[in-house]
């Protein structure tokens, strides 16, 4: 299946291999139901949860998907068989047991999640309306669906997952990095912004006058990488998180339901909905996410974190009121009255 060329700095997904562990938040009970599967977001880690479940030959079979996904789901029967080295029926009971109708079924719902992976504003606002539909007038109705896709990231975040993250970022002997792409910086920007003030060793990964690939290179076991990356990844994001994985870097990744390229590296993977009435992708329930790790950051760090903030005051000189006769520790004097001698 040919999949259009979108740029340079955007990865082909699919040429992308899944060889790692994503952490995700699908469980085990979830992964045996014999319903169809509705979101194309849950094939490849649908598959991994469902993997000790699973006879050594439908394994086999998992294990290849996996291996070359989705470039192994997008053959036929017999070339999955000869590569997996096993027969036509234990495929087929495979996508029966993760809840599809058939191997035709299983590879149209493969196809839909790489559309939805490549898709761009354009294709976006082209492919079906993209406005909120008149329920309660366009902003009630616009508002309905941020709800929705709240509601819907609720359900695709574990606690466990989201409080393992909030550790992280609250451990005050790790250095923390963000990194985001075009539009996802922002989210990155806000991330090192507030946690700045609640513990040091924060740090933005942009582009400056060293280059992003190079401020990889002090990376090591200590350190911790929020990346931001949804669909239509970015190619410097992604070979920044590599550069980061290698050297020994845990790395948090908050993406679409899809799942970036880094879930692949990434020892926490936050996905969040990213779908409203609109041709662009929101970032509202993302920094909703980004907002709760600041408020259960500040949790952990209590008192540390109110030292730290109280400090900043003290040094930007916040807690002095603009206009006041005293700036600076000096006493400003008083104008005098126009007509005095």
């Amino acid at each position: 299946m040919a999949v259009n060329q979108v740029g340079r700095d955007i990865v082909d997904v699919s040429v992308l291999k899944s060889t790692s562990q994503s952490v995700v938040s699908i469980s085990l009970m979830e992964a045996k139901t014999k319903n169809p599967i509705s979101h194309p977001a849950a094939i490849e880690p649908h598959i991994r949860a469902l993997l000790p479940s699973l006879t050594p030959s439908e394994k086999r079979v998992a294990r290849a998907i996996l291996a070359a996904y989705p470039i192994a789901a997008l053959g036929t029967i017999a070339e999955l068989s000869e590569r997996a080295g096993a027969s036509a029926p234990t495929i087929l009971r495979l996508t029966t047991k993760l809840g599809f109708e058939g191997y035709s079924h299983f590879q149209k719902v493969v196809q839909e999640e790489i559309q939805q992976k490549m898709q761009s504003p354009l294709s976006l606002l082209e492919s079906a309306p993209r406005m909120p539909p008149a329920r309660r007038g366009f902003l009630g109705g616009f508002f309905d669906d941020l709800v929705e896709a709240l509601q819907k990231t609720n359900s695709l975040l574990q606690p466990s997952v989201l409080d393992e993250a909030i550790d992280l970022l609250a451990d005050p002997s790790r250095k923390v990095y963000a990194i985001g792409g075009r539009s996802s910086h922002v989210l990155a920007k806000y991330l090192v912004f507030h946690l700045h003030l609640l513990r040091p060793q924060v740090q933005e990964i942009a582009n400056s006058s060293v280059p992003v690939y190079h401020q990889a290179a002090d990376l090591g076991r200590g350190a911790l990488v929020v990346a931001f990356d949804f669909r239509r990844y970015e190619r410097q994001t992604i070979e920044f998180c590599q550069h980061a994985a290698k050297r020994g870097a845990k790395l948090i990744l908050m993406t679409d339901p899809w799942l970036s390229p880094i879930a692949e590296l990434a020892q926490i993977v936050l996905p969040v909905e990213v779908d409203v009435p609109s041709p662009f992708d929101s970032s509202i329930v993302a920094m909703a996410v980004v907002e709760a790790c600041l408020a259960g950051a500040l949790a952990r760090l209590d008192d540390t974190a109110r030292a730290r903030m109280a400090k900043l005051d003290e040094l930007t000189g916040r807690d002095k009121v603009i206009g006041a006769e005293t700036v600076g520790g000096g006493t400003r004097p008083k104008p005098s009255k126009q007509g005095a001698t």
